[in-house]
Formats: structure tokens, C-alpha cells, sequence
């Protein structure tokens, strides 16, 4: 009994009349918190509500949101300015039904000055005695009397309007205003809730059926003259887009996050944050970005975010960015040795979340030892180099920031391959199949058998061009013979594979091998 009386308490519910609705609108004991959406209903949508309230069927209840934590909030309704009034709390900040609440709002003070004139304009419902029926002002018959909605409930306003109809219309208006005087809201209102059980109650009730990112609350809940978590986000995001990391979404930095906060990748634990402390790990947050696209496009050469093996990958790199401000060359080559180790053992393909987690305390562990190193186990996964040449494959992506280790040059002119330009705008002309697949596709081997990573190497697109679908043992004795020996080294094409004359099978064969030395060598910190 007593634990049904508690739940009780924590869950009133009841039927509020329309105009006592508005009326706690108007005064700010109902307040919309930031995080709700802007206004998308429909016109369609506007008139049905209407109607539905007119004809007494349910339009669904309230819910509301009892508390004395005073949250950022909207100061209009639907672009109706709220009257200014003395900060009193609790307060009421709606839950579920925005978009009832202003809608109704709105068409009931239609006639109010607006900072949104259209959307106005779509608030300014009349009503037609005549035919019993609701129009957009705008779209109303032109020979018919009508009376604004807006006027309905302020009995001054409506008796100077019933002048112009006959009595069987203002028979039909009073029983108009009836209907929605009296008209009860269900009003069901959650009290002494966490933070964090507010956010799950939002996330699964919310009719809009758009989840609610914890971004939102948190910039509700944080939300200062000073501060604003929102736009911090968007502030590291276009740093981030200008460095060519535009692919680095909110989801994620919100995991970087929570990582520096509460060694956790669940986001959705920031609810129970202190403000203060998220604001101090924001900066936390910047450092660790901007020092870890340093180290990314310094010492690894990845100039685009598009070419991590695996986004997520960041998160334990800019939790230890943040934390250690000056890393020892020792600490640098760990990070290096744990990236190929990540990206070789494909090691964030499954079980994602318990792996960053424990990259995470490894990256604890050099921080407090920096004479550790964080690594994972070196293994490259069974036919890595013989996956299919996907650009977009995480095998691919791994592949492409190892051959950028080796300072590539292209084959023919024996320049050098402009990383910046390759890998920042992922341009696939910069690829190449040593072995061109329409030349083996003449020799009857299939696509699928060309189309693998270790028939891939950098090339600028004018020498892709060149080359075309030509015989290696015909374009290899075109490069320049005082290039030939740094060009195919950077390639990792061995010596025994320099005249272009092996079977493609030997050549596979081969340069897998060479390619697994080399991958080897970096995880091992050797390259």
C-alpha cells in the first residue's frame, strides 16, 4: 500500500477546462521546455484538433512535468510573445502534447501581435454558423458571416462580434462557446522524478515518435546566458567539418562526452551530471578533438574522418587527449600500435561497446604508466588483404591509412601521391588495381576475384588514366627506371613482382604476404 502511495504521488492526474489551460500558458505555470520540437503540424492537422474538440471527442491528454529545476524554455507560443511574470517554481514543463498545446494557444490569440505572421495566419480559424462548419480565415467562404475563435472565450470581444447574426447563428455560436468552455483537457502530471527518469518517460511516450537526443535535454537542463550545450556541439562540429572530420556526428562527440565525464559510452548517463561539471569537461571535450585530428593527420596521415576503420574509434583517442596534456614519445607509439591493432583485427566489428570500454581503462592505464603500452592483440583477421575493395569497408579504410604510412608515389610519373588530396576528398580515381580488372577479366578471372585490397595501390588519376587496362608486364617497364625501386616499395610490391610478369595468383599470393609484414611492423610499433 505504501509503495502504491508513493508511485500515487508521484503521478497526478485529472481534467483541466480549456480556458484555465491556456490561461496557466499565458502566466507561465506551464512552460515549454527547449528540447520540444518547433511547430509542424499541418493545416489539416490545426482544423481536425478543432473539430474534434467542437464534436467532444478525445484529442488525447497532457503531460506534464512537475519541478523546481528550472529549465531553459521557450518564451513564445507558436510565435505568440508570453507576457513577462515572476519566475515561480514548480513550474509545468510539457512533456507530450506541444503540439496541441500550441496550436490551441495560438488559435485563441490569433489576433495577438506575433513574431511569426505565417504561422499565424494559420492559427486564424473562423467559424461558420451558417453551415456549422471550421475555415482558415484565408480559405473562407467570402459571402458568409464568421467569427474568429480568437474572440469566442473573452465575452467582451464576442458580444461586440454577434451583432452581425440573426439569432438562429448566435444560437449556434453560444452553443460553439459551450462546447469549448467546458471542454476538459485529461492532465496527467509526473512529480519528483529524476532527471534521467524524465528523459526514458519522454523518450518512450513521446507521440511525435522522434526520439529524443540527450543533447536536448542536456542543453535544457544546462542552459545559461553563458552557456549553451547546443551550440558548443554545433561550434566543434564545423571545426571539425572545416578539418575535413565532417563525417563526426553529435552521437558520437556526445559519447567522447560522457567518456570524459564518466568513463562510460551511454550518453544518456550525462542526465545526472552535475551542470558545472559538464561545463568544465566541454573544454576538456575541444582539447581532446583538437590534439587528437593533430595526431590523426600528423603521425597517422588520415587527413578525412572518412577514412577511420572504425568512427567509434575516437572516442577512447579523445579521452586520452583530454586527459594527458603533454603524451611521451612512448605514450604516442602505444596509441599508434593499439589504432593497427583496432583496425587489422577489425576489433570494433562486434561486441563494439565492451571493447571501447576497455580500451578506455587501457588508455587510463598509460596515462597513469606511461611506460605501459594499451594493446590489444596483435592479429590481423583470417583473408583481411583478400576482402573485396570496398572504399567504404572498414578492411578498406585500414588499408588505405597503411599504404598512406609508406609516402606512396604514382607508378608511372613517380610523383608523389598528394595524401591531402587522396584521402580528404576520398577521390576513387586515386586507387588503382595494379592488375586492371578488365585485363584479367579477358584472362577469364572474375570480378570478384580483381576486386580485392591486395590488388590496390595509390595513384594519381592522370597516371590511372595511362595506365588504363594494360598487362603489368607491359606499364611496369614504363616507370622510370631510377623511381622504379622507391615507387614499388611504397606500393609494397616486393622484387620479385617488378617486371609485371608473375600470374596474378603469384602476384596475390606475394604481396598478401608483404602486406601482413607490413601490417605486422605496425602493430608492433617496428614501422
Amino acid at each position: 500500500m505504501e509503495q502504491q502511495a508513493a508511485i500515487k504521488k508521484k503521478i497526478d492526474s485529472g481534467n483541466t477546462r480549456l480556458a484555465s489551460l491556456l490561461d496557466d500558458v499565458t502566466r507561465g505555470q506551464i512552460k515549454i521546455p527547449a528540447f520540444q520540437r518547433d511547430f509542424v503540424w499541418t493545416d489539416e492537422q490545426i482544423l481536425g484538433l478543432i473539430d474534434s474538440i467542437y464534436s467532444g471527442y478525445p484529442v488525447g491528454s497532457l503531460l506534464l512535468w512537475s519541478t523546481k529545476i528550472p529549465l531553459k524554455y521557450e518564451r513564445n507560443v507558436g510565435g505568440y510573445e508570453l507576457p513577462e511574470v515572476k519566475e515561480d517554481y514548480p513550474v509545468d514543463y510539457v512533456l507530450d502534447g506541444q503540439q496541441r498545446l500550441t496550436t490551441l494557444y495560438g488559435v485563441f490569440n490569433a489576433d495577438k501581435p506575433t513574431r511569426n505572421k505565417e504561422l499565424s495566419s494559420r492559427f486564424d480559424i473562423h467559424y461558420v454558423p451558417a453551415q456549422d462548419k471550421f475555415y482558415n480565415k484565408e480559405s473562407k467562404p467570402g459571402d458568409v458571416n464568421s467569427v474568429g475563435l480568437y474572440n469566442i472565450l473573452d465575452t467582451t470581444k464576442l458580444i461586440a462580434e454577434l451583432a452581425k447574426f440573426n439569432a438562429h447563428e448566435i444560437g449556434m455560436i453560444t452553443r460553439l462557446v459551450d462546447k469549448f468552455k467546458d471542454y476538459e483537457f485529461p492532465v496527467v502530471t509526473i512529480k519528483e522524478r529524476t532527471n534521467q527518469e524524465v528523459c526514458r518517460i519522454f523518450q518512450r511516450i513521446n507521440s511525435s515518435g522522434t526520439r529524443l537526443s540527450t543533447i536536448e535535454l542536456l542543453t535544457a537542463w544546462t542552459w545559461s546566458e553563458k552557456f549553451n550545450l547546443r551550440n558548443e556541439i554545433d561550434t566543434i562540429k564545423d571545426s571539425l567539418s572545416a578539418k575535413g572530420y565532417d563525417q563526426v556526428d553529435e552521437t558520437l562527440l556526445m559519447r567522447c562526452l560522457t567518456s570524459i565525464i564518466n568513463n562510460q559510452i551511454d550518453s544518456d548517463s550525462l542526465i545526472d551530471v552535475n551542470p558545472d561539471d559538464l561545463v568544465t569537461a566541454m573544454a576538456s571535450l575541444k582539447k581532446g578533438i583538437e590534439h587528437t585530428i593533430d595526431f590523426l593527420e600528423r603521425d597517422l596521415k588520415i587527413q578525412n574522418s572518412s577514412f577511420l576503420p572504425f568512427p567509434i574509434m575516437l572516442v577512447p583517442l579523445v579521452y586520452f587527449f583530454s586527459k594527458c596534456d603533454r603524451p611521451t614519445g612512448h605514450q604516442y607509439s602505444s596509441i599508434k600500435r593499439w589504432f593497427w591493432c583496432c583496425g587489422l583485427s577489425q576489433r570494433y566489428k562486434a561486441g563494439t561497446n565492451t571493447y571501447v570500454m576497455e580500451d578506455i581503462q587501457g588508455m587510463d592505464n598509460i596515462i597513469s604508466n606511461p611506460n605501459l603500452y594499451i594493446q590489444p592483440p596483435v592479429k590481423i583477421e583470417a583473408g583481411f588483404f583478400r576482402k573485396a575493395w570496398r572504399s567504404n569497408s572498414s578492411a578498406a579504410k585500414t588499408t588505405i591509412c597503411l599504404l598512406a604510412q609508406m609516402n606512396p608515389r604514382s607508378f608511372i610519373t613517380g610523383k608523389v601521391v598528394d595524401l591531402g588530396a587522396a584521402l580528404a576528398a576520398y577521390n576513387s580515381r586515386q586507387f588503382h588495381h595494379i592488375y586492371p580488372k578488365s585485363f584479367l577479366a579477358k584472362k577469364g578471372i572474375g570480378f570478384h576475384e580483381s576486386n580485392i585490397i591486395a590488388n590496390i595501390a595509390f595513384l594519381t588519376a592522370q597516371d590511372n588514366n595511362k595506365i588504363s587496362d594494360n598487362d603489368p608486364a607491359i606499364y611496369f617497364p614504363t616507370i622510370h627506371e631510377a623511381e622504379r625501386d622507391a615507387i614499388f616499395k611504397a606500393a609494397i610490391i616486393g622484387e620479385p613482382l617488378k617486371n609485371g610478369d608473375k600470374s596474378y595468383e603469384e602476384f596475390i599470393d606475394t604481396r598478401e604476404r608483404d602486406l601482413i609484414a607490413i601490417a605486422n611492423m605496425a602493430m608492433t610499433g617496428v614501422l
